[in-house]
């Protein structure tokens, strides 16, 4: 008779046990991230702080691991990794998966901030593109716009024609429109580019150039930016079903206050820099007014001849998520 109370009396503690401290025994969610950028890289700051945050919000639920950049897979071939679930988490940029599907391309061209985007359907939209990829859309981690920076003085558009600038997919549509010569190199070999002669200017944003020393030779900035960062958070999409309700919702919530968050560290770290810039006699040239508009315009329809060509029955709906 002891023996079987005793019995029932372990019973009853373990139940006990399990029904207050639940948490001894459940397993730990781990996902690991990898970024089309070194995660070391001035723009790739707040990556890092978005994985903070997650792992300081879900303790023993969820665990992020940020195992790298370029050096786990190539920048171009990430999205097909991710797609293996090779990683879970990528923050990747629409150019570089875009001909999966063209209609990402409108990342750049949206006139809305982050938040504004998820106000008016934006986000939605674009989430549902991502699902017929095979991934999941989770939120933005880059904000600014791109410029081009170049040797010699420009003071009209037509003082670009015929040079060689090193560009990327985001903008070598513009750089056609613009009738400049376009050099695809690795962002590794400007450096040694713009030394030797192979390009005499660039396309990128405010912030990295002169860390990586390309402002030694390149001392004129077209002041006019054009297109939007397309920095983007994305999951292998069963990574992502395989999460609990409570989780992803939860992720949804933290990367929307985390884009708040972000758009505010840029715009401090691009005036910052700007500053900077003038001080290493980096020269911020304006166009008159006719031009710049003309510029901006140039690059604009640049994009969106692609997307009517690529895309037509979409065009519609894309300007109107974008604010065009």
């Amino acid at each position: 008779m002891k023996s079987r109370n005793f019995y029932l009396f372990t019973i009853l503690v373990t139940l006990v046990t399990l029904a207050f401290v639940p948490h001894i025994f459940a397993r730990t969610i781990e996902l690991k991230a990898v970024c089309f950028l070194p995660k070391n890289h001035q723009l790739a700051v707040p990556t890092v702080d978005w994985v903070k945050r997650v792992n300081d919000t879900f303790k023993d639920q969820l665990e992020v691991k940020y195992i790298g950049g370029p050096e786990i897979t190539a920048s171009k071939e990430q999205i097909q990794a991710l797609k293996n679930r090779l990683f879970d988490i990528n923050f990747n940029v629409t150019s570089y998966y875009a001909p999966l599907a063209p209609e990402l391309n409108a990342f750049q061209l949206s006139k809305l901030m982050p938040w504004e985007e998820r106000e008016k359907g934006f986000y939605d939209y674009m989430k549902g593109r991502h699902e017929k990829i095979g991934v999941f859309y989770l939120g933005r981690w880059l904000y600014g716009s791109f410029y081009i920076w170049t040797k010699e003085p420009v003071s009209r558009i037509n003082d670009l024609k015929g040079r060689k600038l090193r560009t990327g997919p985001m903008y070598i549509y513009f750089m056609n429109k613009l009738d400049v010569s376009s050099v695809s190199i690795k962002p590794t070999d400007v450096y040694t580019a713009l030394e030797r002669g192979t390009v005499d200017g660039f396309a990128w944003p405010i912030l990295g150039a002169r860390d990586l020393g390309w402002t030694d030779s390149c001392k004129y900035l077209i002041d006019h930016p054009f297109y939007g960062m397309d920095g983007t958070i994305i999951f292998n999409m069963d990574s992502w079903k395989k999460l609990p309700k409570g989780i992803q919702d939860k992720l949804v919530d933290l990367t929307a206050q985390f884009e708040s968050d972000m758009v505010d560290h840029f715009k401090k770290e691009i005036g910052a820099e700007r500053e900077m810039l003038q001080k290493v006699d980096v020269e911020f040239v304006k166009f008159s007014e006719e031009e710049g508009k003309k510029y901006i315009q140039m690059a604009d329809d640049a994009y969106w001849e692609v997307l009517q060509e690529k895309v037509p029955d979409l065009v519609s709906d894309l300007r109107r998520i974008t604010g065009n």
